[in-house]
């Protein structure tokens, strides 16, 4: 019903002018939601009003916006009154300051009948009575003045106001904001009576789970752009744009387990001014407002927008123009063609005499995502990060870090990929040397990765240091929160509680500007005041810095609260990946089930193995434990079976049940 084809919209200010869109292309059907996220200033509310014919008079617009045909950029102010409330209608972010103070709501309710269909005012006010009583609006209630409502009253009141006619075209502009969850459920149901009617609706929201319940497809804005389009229902699950993954990252849902995280740094505003030329010419640059890299004191015309605050930005990413391109069922605006995997082991085995630490075990890591492996003591999580962070040599199996072999990177370039990633070890008091000053211990991977030069030992033997080092090293400590003072800086470990030798390990495992941190347990020395610290430390840094992190620690309790994704092993072998929410609330697999039952607290029974049912050494690695096996359970390895698409795997051949852990949780509630 509504197309809207490469729309621009700047908003003049004097010598300066704000690009608020940047040729936007989608459209709205009948019986059809579409939803507009991004954070406040991306151009959502900009595009509503364009739409109604509602942007101030200092808007310079290009582009086509069409309703059944017919376009609407050119339309004079009587035209589109014409088409307000009856064909268009529009609920306004800024409820209270929309409606009259000095007016009854049932009369300015009815207001849209009186002027449109010339309906005499005591029709008007039945019809209008009727329809905010759909709204449960109260017949004392629709009877006073805006003040005298709360917010979810007055919201409700134009949510009457706009369907009063009927629209074939409904634009939502934050509807839920002023909801408590009640509301919000019959909302849900209103938006899903008013779709199966037909109606054409836009919904700008910043809430996820409204747009996942509701929205049939989702667009993510930012700085005026288009993002990425995907089908709602992936939203929080299946994202392909570091723009989108952050702002999901960042939304609070009854099922999302881990501490909510952000985008790094700050956007910035799109201000266009004119420079004049030596000859005489004059050029449009973008000018900053704040945050983004700075060019000349000015953004870049060409690239990405997003490339100062995403986690795979490389050097393309600023050449030239990025257009949206087919992805699946998404469109992307990237020129990676979405989030890379920064890391890939396939088929990894490692072996210490006749045991196996690491079985077959094949695992990704995508850019800007915390990875946390789970599992008991001697599972193999300890060695399958460091053969991801190189410290380790795999038996077999290969391993690619940037789309380049880690064993050819790490022959040839040892210390150039030793400068791609930084490794928290698990004994921090024991990963230090006790002779080593605060400054030498975070300097150290400097003057290793110098190649240590006899230029760089040389200086290092005599006390000078160099200016740049001294910057990197101070950076690193002011990044986990430690004293800078030259007091500090000459104290020995051994003069240090544990926390802060722990935050001294993260710095320097940050001095280099790492890409990849490796932690191995680095909370599990720390008592729970520290240990929280040291996990929204990581966490923060993580965000601002654009870090990916494998993360490995036997508490599934703590990977519960830092994690993107979880990884479980046992005995060498991974036995289920996925996304923390699904791990935690749907385990598939019995040893997971185990984990969290025993973070729970709960007391475990395991079930006697039987001594004549033994376990074959290509059999699972549970078998012995598990309640659920059968008799090929001791003989061979399960094969891998996927819940929702590819995200969620497990290995078993008689998986839990779908539900019946939350179920089970249920009943013990009510025992």
């Amino acid at each position: 019903m509504v197309e809207i084809e490469n729309y621009s919209a700047v908003y003049q200010d004097g010598n300066h002018s704000l690009l608020a869109l940047d040729r936007v292309t989608f459209s709205l059907n009948e019986g059809y939601i579409t939803v507009l996220i991004g954070e406040s200033g991306s151009g959502k509310t900009t595009m509503a009003n364009a739409i109604m014919g509602l942007l101030p008079k200092n808007t310079v617009t290009e582009g086509s916006i069409r309703l059944n045909g017919d376009e609407l950029t050119h339309l004079d102010d009587d035209s589109y009154r014409k088409l307000r409330w009856r064909t268009m209608a529009m609920v306004f972010q800024n409820s209270a300051a929309v409606l009259n103070p000095v007016q009854r709501i049932v009369n300015q309710v009815a207001e849209p009948l009186i002027y449109h269909l010339g309906i005499k005012k005591e029709e008007a006010l039945q019809i209008t009575e009727k329809k905010l009583a759909h709204m449960s609006i109260s017949s004392d209630e629709m009877f006073r003045y805006p003040h005298e409502l709360s917010g979810g009253q007055i919201q409700r009141t134009l949510f009457a106001m706009a369907l009063i006619l009927n629209p074939r075209v409904l634009i939502l502009d934050e509807p839920t904001s002023a909801m408590d969850a009640a509301l919000k459920a019959f909302m849900i149901s209103l938006l899903k009576e008013l779709k199966s009617k037909g109606t054409a609706i836009l919904l700008i929201t910043h809430d996820l789970d409204l747009a996942v319940k509701t929205a049939d497809e989702a667009i993510m804005l930012y700085l005026g752009q288009i993002m990425e389009v995907l089908p709602a229902r992936d939203l929080m699950q299946t994202l392909f744009h570091p723009c989108t993954v952050a702002m999901c990252r960042s939304f609070p849902t009854m099922d999302a387990v881990r501490d909510l995280g952000g985008m790094r740094g700050d956007a910035f505003y799109r201000y266009t001014h004119v420079h004049r030329l030596s000859d005489g010419k004059t050029e449009p640059h973008v000018h900053i407002a704040a945050g983004a890299d700075r060019e000349g004191g000015h953004a870049p015309i060409l690239g990405c927008l997003f490339r100062p605050r995403c986690t795979q930005a490389v050097e393309e990413c600023g050449r030239t123009s990025i257009q949206l391109t087919q992805a699946g069922t998404h469109k992307v605006r990237c020129v990676r063609g979405g989030i890379v995997d920064l890391l890939q082991l396939k088929q990894i085995k490692k072996a210490y005499g006749r045991i196996t630490a690491v079985d077959n075990a094949s695992v990704s890591l995508r850019a800007g995502e915390i990875l946390t492996i789970v599992g008991e003591t001697g599972s193999g999580k300890t060695t399958l990060a460091m053969i991801a962070a190189g410290a380790i040599e795999q038996d077999s199996g290969m391993r690619t870090f940037k789309d380049r072999t880690i064993d050819e990177w790490i022959k040839n370039e040892r210390f150039s990929f030793a400068s791609e990633v930084g490794i928290i070890y698990q004994n921090p008091a024991e990963s230090v040397s006790h002779r080593f000053t605060v400054y030498d211990i975070v300097a150290e991977p400097l003057h290793i990765q110098n190649k240590s030069s006899g230029a760089a030992a040389s200086k290092k033997r005599s006390g000078t240091q160099n200016e740049e080092e001294r910057k990197k090293v101070l950076n690193a400590l002011t990044d986990v929160h430690l004293p800078v003072e030259p007091d500090f800086l000459m104290r020995h470990p051994h003069e240090l509680n544990m926390g802060a030798i722990q935050r001294l390990c993260i710095a320097r495992a940050l001095v280099h500007d790492p890409v990849l941190i490796v932690a191995d347990e680095p909370t599990s020395a720390l008592d729970p005041s520290v240990q929280a610290k040291v996990i929204k430390l990581l966490l923060n840094l993580q965000i601002e810095k654009g870090l990916t992190i494998i993360f490995v620690t036997h508490d599934i309790g703590v990977a519960r609260k830092i994690s993107d994704r979880i990884c479980v092993m046992l005995a060498g072998r991974i036995v289920e990946i996925g996304p923390a929410s699904k791990i935690i609330n749907e385990p598939r697999h019995p040893y997971t089930e185990l984990l969290i039952d025993s973070a729970r607290g709960e007391l475990i029974h395991f079930e006697s193995p039987k001594s004549e049912q033994s376990v074959s050494p290509d059999g699972c690695p549970f078998a012995n434990r598990c309640s659920r096996r059968v008799g090929k359970c001791l003989e061979m390895n399960p094969p891998c079976s996927n819940v929702q698409g590819q995200s969620h795997l497990f290995w078993c051949f008689n998986p839990v049940v779908l539900f019946s852990y939350d179920k089970k949780m249920r009943t013990d509630g009510e025992k």
